[in-house]
């Protein structure tokens, strides 16, 4: 085991550089009120602080409740101190407070015995300068419950399958930060949980980055797949481990590790994130351990987000589908001024239409696409969000991977019973999926409006959902040339930096163009790559080659791995949009970089510029030999010397100090 020194464990991230050259001239990160809908100007800060002082709570399910979260839901989910925080914009990200732990020796009824006292007035007569000396008195800084952790399989690592220099290098930078982005919780997280909204898990984990400090649902599948890309393989089972964990405590995985999250979850990736790593370690033993857990998450999802969809083409038959659709009827706590802000463009204020609002916005967020046109029902404007009358072909398609995963380990696992079980359960649900979803006039499958009964035939990545996820024949190979061809017809593979989430414009909303998301990128790869096509699978490559540059050259010149880009600029550029400026980091990012590197490694090959922030300054070496004058040139940022495990500790200390050196681009 490679013990990484303590003084480059506490190093943090170096601060990503961004550059005028990284931001769209158009672009505009707003302030989260002015994110949703471009909100109205209000005369006053009193005019807001009234609104977000109203009563959201009585009559309405919590994101968190007594039930849920026993001790702290006054403090993190509802609540006078959660309102006046947001009245007067503690802080610029709602989010902060709400990751604050409470100082020890303190209790949630405590604290707010105490505010009624220090303010027993209306919450817009609170002053911001009163108020942060309260929360400073009864709360810890956000972050102070995680430490840093030690990947006990880390070493420096050369990726020597990846062939091309500047892939390479890139390689070896994300596979450095993984030692940055290796958090876990300390002891007083289990010993007092009341004190945390953090949610407790055993095992050290990745997070995502930037104001992400917490474990996230969705994000960790494709982060287990740059671990497993880097041979992290322990890392990779902790993290699963965690989940299972949390399905055992709770009965689901919410969106993210915090209490104010245990109302929704994220889309359902638990089994392909198993399934991914028994294919890297032929591990029955852990799929043994797992399997009871998928079908108990399984279960969550029947029980809670099953729909029955009627066709106005077929009302005879019954489909039984799944939805994003979280019981929560409040303001999202983590977004709670935003939220509030934005129910101001409603066409009703009354306390049901606020209450389906809320909800609508909390399942948008539930589906990981927070937010975007896909659940506006003009198309444009969050006022008109419909979450919960969507039908969505994505999360189907992921529902139907986990009934094709559970197959297929009850059947390395020899029981019969079950495997008939689920493969019954699969083909009859890809069948159905086929029926509700699929639009030959548009040779693809699109999300189905409960209201309408319609499809919504816009261009998003969602299409190919069903090509990543095997829910369909894979014999018939027209269908996803069909697929290709109609994203490439609409427009969605003509953009440089890579594929956009839509081709909707104007929308401030972060899930919509121009910005392209690793995960969704990495999902149509997959998809095309899957296919038994091999036009399709050289169109995945170029795709994928495409993505990596942008990837790339925003890293040479930021120094640092982002959660969205901008992929209609020929140059690398940042994404924007949405309630918070984009963050860096990035754990999707990095995941779907380095299996994407893995999966190309003998094809991918650099025709840009030399990159000499990532790769660093050719250089010459002349020796001279008994006979012969020899001269060299290589790259200042590799070697050619293997590292080997017989390496001394020393030579380990070297190796891992230089490779900071050129994470930081000194060399």
């Amino acid at each position: 085991m490679v013990i990484i020194p303590s003084f480059v464990k506490l190093l943090p991230i170096p601060e990503p550089l961004i550059t005028p050259d990284l931001i769209n001239n158009s672009a505009d990160f707003g302030t989260p009120e002015e994110s949703h809908d471009n909100t109205v100007e209000f005369e006053n800060s009193k005019n807001i602080s009234r609104l977000i002082s109203e009563d959201y709570f009585t009559d309405s399910i919590l994101p968190c409740d007594n039930t849920t979260s026993p001790g702290n839901w006054m403090i993190y989910c509802s609540g006078k101190l959660l309102q006046a925080v947001m009245s007067v914009k503690l802080y610029n990200d709602s989010k902060t407070f709400l990751d604050q732990p409470m100082k020890q020796n303190t209790t949630g009824p405590m604290i707010m015995r105490a505010f009624h006292r220090t303010f027993s007035g209306p919450i817009e007569n609170i002053r911001k300068e009163e108020l942060k000396k309260f929360v400073d008195k009864y709360f810890d800084k956000e972050g102070n419950e995680l430490d840093v952790c030690e990947l006990p399989e880390w070493a420096p690592k050369q990726f020597s399958g990846i062939k091309d220099e500047t892939y390479n290098a890139f390689a070896q930078r994300i596979h450095f930060i993984w030692i940055q982005l290796c958090r876990k919780m300390k002891e007083e997280v289990k010993d007092e949980q009341n004190r945390f909204s953090l949610l407790y898990v055993p095992n050290s984990f990745i997070i995502p980055g930037g104001r992400f400090r917490e474990f996230y649902y969705w994000d960790a599948y494709w982060i287990i797949k740059g671990l497993l890309a880097s041979q992290l393989y322990s890392t990779a089972r902790n993290m699963i481990s965690n989940f299972g964990y949390i399905i055992e405590k709770h009965g689901f995985i919410p969106n993210g590790g915090r209490v104010y999250y245990l109302r929704r979850s994220q889309p359902p990736m638990f089994a392909p994130m198993v399934y991914e790593y028994f294919m890297a370690t032929d591990d029955l033993q852990f799929v043994a351990d797992m399997i009871p857990l998928i079908e108990k998450e399984y279960t969550f999802w029947n029980n809670h987000r099953s729909v029955n969809v009627t066709k106005e083409d077929d009302i005879e038959t019954t489909y039984n589908m799944f939805q994003y659709r979280t019981e929560s009827q409040t303001p999202r706590p983590e977004s709670f001024r935003e939220d509030v802000l934005s129910a101001q463009h409603l066409h009703s204020n009354s306390s049901d239409s606020r209450r389906k609002f809320f909800q609508n916005i909390a399942s948008a967020a539930e589906s990981g696409w927070d937010f975007s046109s896909r659940w506006f029902s003009d198309g444009q404007n969050m006022s008109t969000i419909e979450t919960i009358d969507i039908v969505p072909v994505d999360l189907n398609a992921f529902i139907c991977y986990n009934m094709n995963i559970l197959s297929f380990f009850y059947s390395k696992l020899g029981n019969r019973l079950k495997h008939d079980e689920w493969a019954g359960r699969y083909n009859q649900f890809r069948d159905f999926f086929t029926q509700v979803f699929y639009v030959s006039s548009r040779r693809g499958w699109y999300d189905y409006n409960l209201r309408t009964q319609k499809h919504n035939t816009e261009f998003y990545p969602t299409i190919a959902a069903p090509l990543f996820a095997q829910c369909y024949d894979p014999l018939n190979t027209k269908l996803a040339v069909d697929v290709y061809n109609q994203i490439e017809e609409m427009g969605a593979l003509k953009w440089p930096g890579g594929i956009p989430t839509s081709l909707r414009q104007n929308t401030s909303q972060q899930w919509d163009f121009p910005n392209g998301w690793s995960p969704l990128v990495h999902m149509v790869i997959e998809g095309f790559r899957k296919s038994l096509n091999p036009v399709l699978q050289q169109k995945a490559y170029e795709i994928a080659k495409k993505w990596l540059e942008t990837n790339i050259l925003t890293f040479n010149i930021s120094n640092a791995m982002w959660e969205k880009y901008d992929v209609k600029e020929p140059d690398a550029k940042l994404a924007t949009g949405g309630e918070y400026e984009v963050q860096a980091g990035f754990g999707w990012t990095n995941g779907a970089a380095l299996d994407l590197m893995l999966t190309y490694s003998d094809r991918l090959n650099w025709t840009g510029p030399r990159l000499e922030n990532l790769v660093g300054p050719k250089t010459t070496t002349t020796i001279q030999t008994t006979h012969d004058t020899i001269t060299t040139t290589s790259s200042s940022s590799s070697s050619s010397t293997p590292v080997s495990s017989s390496n001394t500790s020393k030579s380990y200390l070297i190796i891992t100090i230089t490779m900071f050196i050129m994470y930081i681009g000194l060399l």
